[in-house]
């Protein structure tokens, strides 16, 4: 991978390197396009929240031909989940049956890294440390301002690409610039701890932990590296009125969490500090326009309680390459993102549904009014 590059032009440029942009590059090549080049603001060293993949994601890279590849990653992995959700009583929902296997909890930096090293290896190029500007259209696609990160510079390069994928999560940036606009339905804001292991436990649990409680839902996961991540999903009038983003404040409301801060205290863990993410959902108003589309969390975003963002981000970037090279339509594309997330509204209302347990909380009456 490179941190920039002289070139000025290219068939179809992707803004951001995460699992659907990999995923259309991958998926570009797959189909002899390369003149490809990835924008993407970060170095993958940063701590990225959403680490959970269920093993239907197997599908995906295989058809991207990376599956071995991914596999010798070394991932954890998890075979369900244990959830205190509706009832005191704990449910399990198990992959035993499933023809894939099991899912994993993932390194996110390492894997989202891992896709784009997939994709140079390919012959895309994937530009690092670089972050998209603005955009104009000109007579064949469109000139994107670009800065270098290592810049002081407001604008360090131009690229004219004829194509336009934008693959920015949830900022969302091109297609904004577009005149699109993110319908919300009920963003959460997540608060989340990661707590080192003091000693290497012999065992680890395979499962992923959900539990409801009067403001929200916790979730846990052992994360490779040695790492627990704990994570409290709220809305924002909640995080800001109980003060979580204070670690004694987060830890107390935890304490009232039973089988969460068991879960915990079982461990020989030592707290890092409290990270804060938002967690929203919305769908653009318009998601492909003039020679650009949207997918992944740029075009729609789910509520975390579904787990499957991160295959469903990689879905859309190979139905996305599939329109580029001319193997669906701008038509079959668009029904298939709205019918998806229509599908994702239904089941997050099903989910949200199984909770009565706190009629009078602000939080889930709006949940169960949505």
């Amino acid at each position: 991978m490179t941190d920039f590059s002289p070139v000025s032009a290219c068939q179809v440029a992707i803004i951001g390197g995460g699992p659907a942009g990999c995923a259309c590059a991958l998926a570009l090549a797959q189909a002899g396009v390369t003149d490809v080049i990835i924008i993407e603001a970060s170095d993958y060293s940063h701590f990225r929240i959403g680490e959970s993949i269920p093993p239907d994601i197997l599908r995906l890279l295989q058809a991207l031909n990376i599956d071995q590849a991914f596999l010798h990653e070394n991932h954890i992995p998890h075979y369900g989940t244990r959830s205190y959700w509706g009832d005191d009583r704990p449910g399990y929902n198990d992959t035993v049956m499933n023809p894939f296997g099991n899912g994993w909890h993932l390194d996110r930096c390492r894997f989202d890294k891992f896709l784009a090293e997939q994709a140079d290896a390919r012959g895309i190029s994937v530009w690092t440390n670089t972050q998209f500007i603005a955009s104009k259209p000109d007579h064949q696609g469109y000139e994107l301002l670009l800065r270098d990160n290592k810049s002081k510079n407001k604008v360090t390069h131009q690229l004219h690409a004829d194509f336009v994928v934008d693959a920015t999560g949830g900022r969302s940036c091109f297609a904004r610039q577009q005149g699109s606009r993110q319908q919300h339905q009920l963003p959460l804001v997540v608060t989340a701890v990661r707590f080192e292991m003091q000693e290497q436990t012999p065992e680890q649990s395979g499962l992923t932990h959900i539990e409801a409680t009067t403001h929200g839902w916790w979730y846990g996961a052992h994360l490779p590296d040695n790492y627990f991540l704990l994570a409290f999903y709220s809305d924002a009038e909640t995080v800001k009125t109980l003060g979580l983003k204070q670690p004694e404040n987060w830890m107390s409301l935890l304490a009232s969490a039973p089988n969460s801060a068991h879960l915990l205290a079982a461990k020989n863990r030592n707290p890092v500090a409290v990270m804060g993410f938002s967690a929203p959902s919305y769908c653009l108003d318009q998601v492909a326009g003039e020679r650009w589309l949207a997918i992944g969390d740029a075009a729609s975003c789910w509520d975390p309680i579904a787990s499957q963002g991160i295959i469903k981000a990689m879905a859309n970037g190979i139905s996305a390459a599939r329109l580029i090279v001319g193997a669906q339509s701008l038509q079959q594309f668009e029904f298939g993102l709205q019918q998806t997330h229509q599908q994702y509204l239904a089941m997050r209302a099903q989910f949200y549904q199984m909770e009565q347990r706190w009629p009078e909380s602000s939080f889930w009456k709006a949940h169960h009014g949505s």
